[in-house]
């Protein structure tokens, strides 16, 4: 298996590169905690209409929070990311207007 290939990049490039991709891992947990909302929804329907014993929803709402654990893990490292992409990009401004001076 050969290595990937890299393209060069200016820091401008790079950090848009960046922030692309973090707006779409961000979509991708939207459309992930969307499908969990819409089963949980259809189990409040299954629990109105008596057709999940307490157990049942009991096990569900167990379910729900263990699969919700990591994404909500992968926000705070989004957070994070962003915050690392955003402070860069502060330095090379104060840097690039520092050079202009």
């Amino acid at each position: 298996m050969s290595a990937p290939v890299i393209p060069d990049r200016e820091q401008e490039e790079a950090l848009t590169d960046l922030l692309v991709s973090i707006a779409l891992e961000e979509t991708a947990l939207a459309h992930f905690m969307n499908a969990e909302a819409e089963k949980i929804q259809a189990v409040a329907g299954m629990m109105e209409e008596g057709e999940m014993t307490p157990e049942e929803v009991l096990d569900f709402q167990k379910s729900v929070s263990q699969v919700m654990r990591t994404p909500i893990k992968k926000e705070m490292l989004l957070q994070f990311k962003l915050e690392d992409v955003l402070d860069f990009k502060r330095e090379l401004e104060i840097n690039n207007d520092n050079n202009n001076d």
